[in-house]
C-alpha cells in the first residue's frame, strides 16, 4: 500500500525516483576529516518510471533489450540486426 500519492510528494522533502539505473560508486578521502571517506556515485545510465503510474497493488516488469552478448557463433553475431556495433571475439568463443 502506498499511504501518500506519489504526485503529492514534494521533491524538496524527498525526490522520488522510480525505476533502473547503472552506477558504480568512489571512495573518496574527505578533506574535512582526515579518517573518513566521502561516497560518491556515478550514474551511466537510467530508465525511469512514469511515477503518475505508481499506485498501490501493482507491479512492474523490465524486459531487458537483446544485446550483442546473447549470440552463440560468428555466425549469428555477424548476421545480427541489432543496432550495436557486434563483433565476433575467436579467443573467447562469444560475441562482443
Amino acid at each position: 500500500q502506498i499511504p501518500v500519492p506519489v504526485l503529492q510528494i514534494s521533491a524538496s522533502q524527498h525526490p522520488v525516483k522510480a525505476g533502473l539505473s547503472d552506477a558504480f560508486m568512489v571512495l573518496n578521502p574527505s578533506p574535512e576529516v582526515p579518517e573518513s571517506r566521502r561516497r560518491t556515485i556515478y550514474e551511466y545510465h537510467r530508465v525511469e518510471l512514469d511515477t503518475s503510474r505508481i499506485s498501490s497493488l501493482s507491479a512492474v516488469e523490465f524486459t531487458p533489450l537483446p544485446t550483442c552478448l546473447q549470440h552463440q557463433s560468428c555466425e549469428t553475431c555477424l548476421s545480427s540486426e541489432l543496432t550495436f556495433n557486434c563483433s565476433w571475439c575467436h579467443v573467447l568463443q562469444r560475441s562482443c
